[in-house]
């Protein structure tokens, strides 16, 4: 495992959180935000070995619980099964650049809905909400439209994976 990527990976997802809890809780277009620390797993975890990556996701998701108002745990299990729905389909979205697009948008919205019911199970009453649907389906969309610099960008900070370069040779 190549320490350095992992270093990379988890600053980049701290500052994912750190402008999610503290940017994006002001500036909501449409009085929604982006899910930046969804689409930081999904970048992160696209270049990292497989257990770096569900670690990641998890922390990255324990750390959002902490600096929100939610029930500790429920973005720690968000974002863990969104590292590994990721990790188990990067090798499809490695060879076809146009399904990283529909698949970001696809992650984040089930992503947002299983928050949505994990928060109803667990008194939030999120569920409850009459612009659930609206909540979800914008930061799916603005997720989608970030998607187009925020992965470039991570893809050359933390390089290309190892079977995508020996698949090249």
């Amino acid at each position: 495992m190549n320490f350095r990527k992992v270093v990379i990976a988890a600053t980049l997802i701290v500052i994912a959180v750190a402008l999610q809890t503290t940017l994006f809780a002001r500036l909501r277009p449409f009085d929604s935000a982006p899910a930046l620390v969804l689409l930081a797993v999904i970048a992160v975890s696209r270049h990292l070995p497989d257990e770096a990556a569900l670690l990641l996701g998890f922390l990255a998701g324990v750390f959002q619980d902490l600096l929100s108002e939610t029930a500790l745990g429920l973005w720690a299990m968000v974002a863990t099964i969104v590292a590994f729905v990721t990790v188990r389909f990067k090798d499809r979205m490695a060879g076809d650049y146009r399904l990283i697009a529909p698949v970001v948008f696809v992650i984040t919205f089930l992503a947002l809905a299983l928050f949505a019911v994990l928060g109803t199970i667990f008194g939030e009453k999120t569920l409850a909400d009459a612009a659930i649907v609206r909540k979800m389906l914008l930061p799916a969309v603005y997720n989608t439209l970030l998607a187009a610099v925020v992965l470039p960008l991570i893809t050359s900070l933390l390089g290309r994976t190892t079977r995508r370069a020996e698949w090249k040779l």
